[in-house]
């Protein structure tokens, strides 16, 4: 017989219920996911602040790093293209016996001096390198600005040349991949100011150095464009040994260089905003006596003592002189580039 407890159940029912019971009690549980707690945090608004001022901290100091790294390679790559020119023009020499000239052949005045200063030495260095139509140099170029022979009769540079012209011509003596050359009226606002004289002849060509002032459209093509190379040609067979600042442009072509040759691409200031160079100041008329004190001194040669009222010897007074405006864009600062050690104090 079996023993009841108080309740009337035997040990072996009560252990039964209380299982029996327990499963009942899983069964009502609702099983919930468990969220996975985020250990990343955001930034406080202290921490954003302390990384930009770091971040900005860091830009102060680099970018005049980067500034005087991209100087650097600019002024060396502008020493090469001066480089360049340098051959270009001894190439030209072995062709024709001399180098280029640096100013335009007059012959309506065929007297002395027969200049024409509206043709400047940078464009007469452009049409020795390249020719007026970037084709060659033609063979019996006297430098007329028109692109006419000597008597100013027979054009050189015809729309379309056919053999007999093209097998007439020379070089070109530099490559124009990485050459810059433009005309001044792409090159300056307009009118720059002060302005071209309506006689300058600011559709010839000019080879420019490789410090970018500017980007214009040219046809379909974007270019970037600097400043012009400056050229000068000395005088082998000067009156006056010593540099003499004299504006009257017969007595300036006495002097082993011209200052008159670059006159007008000089006076009319910095592309970008017109400043004058330091080595042509505004309103220096080249029918002004006393004036182109500054560009003599420019290319003095330090080491030779001046006679009064002069400025000395150049230096390379038996070749030519290059100029480039350099990093700001001004002829006569420190950080032209030249193929010569300018004078600048």
């Amino acid at each position: 017989m079996k023993t009841k407890t108080a309740k009337g159940f035997t040990p072996l029912e009560k252990v039964i219920d209380f299982h029996w019971r327990k499963l009942q009690g899983l069964n009502s549980l609702s099983l919930k996911p468990v969220r996975k707690r985020n250990s990343l945090t955001g930034f406080t608004l202290v921490e954003l602040l302390i990384v930009l001022a770091i971040i900005s901290l860091m830009l102060g100091v680099l970018m005049p790093a980067l500034t005087q790294i991209r100087k650097i390679a600019a002024n060396t790559k502008q020493k090469a293209q001066i480089s360049s020119i340098e051959i270009g023009l001894s190439l030209y020499k072995n062709d024709f016996g001399q180098y280029p000239p640096s100013h335009g052949f007059d012959p309506n005045n065929p007297t002395d001096p027969n200049y024409d200063y509206n043709y400047n030495g940078a464009q007469t260095l452009a049409e020795a390198m390249f020719g007026i139509d970037l084709l060659g140099m033609h063979s019996d170029s006297a430098f007329i600005g028109n692109g006419k022979d000597i008597g100013n009769t027979r054009d050189l540079y015809p729309p379309d040349p056919n053999t007999t012209n093209l097998s007439k011509r020379k070089g070109p003596y530099l490559d124009r991949t990485n050459i810059g050359v433009f005309k001044p009226e792409d090159i300056y606002k307009t009118p720059p100011s002060p302005a071209f004289p309506a006689s300058f002849r600011k559709w010839r060509y000019v080879i420019c150095d490789v410090f970018s002032v500017k980007s214009k459209e040219i046809g379909n093509k974007r270019y970037k464009i600097g400043t012009p190379i400056l050229y000068f040609r000395a005088n082998l067979s000067p009156i006056n040994t010593r540099l003499v600042p004299n504006m009257i442009p017969g007595r300036l072509a006495k002097n082993i260089y011209n200052y008159a040759d670059n006159y007008f691409l000089m006076n009319v200031g910095r592309i970008v905003d017109g400043k004058n160079h330091p080595i042509c100041p505004f309103d220096d008329n080249p029918t002004d006596a006393g004036n182109g004190n500054a560009f003599y001194k420019y290319i003095h040669d330090p080491m030779i003592l001046p006679a009064s009222g002069t400025w000395g010897r150049p230096v390379r007074p038996d070749s030519f002189l290059l100029i480039s405006a350099g990093f700001d864009g001004l002829y006569g600062t420190n950080d032209d580039i030249c193929n010569f050690e300018p004078n600048i104090e």
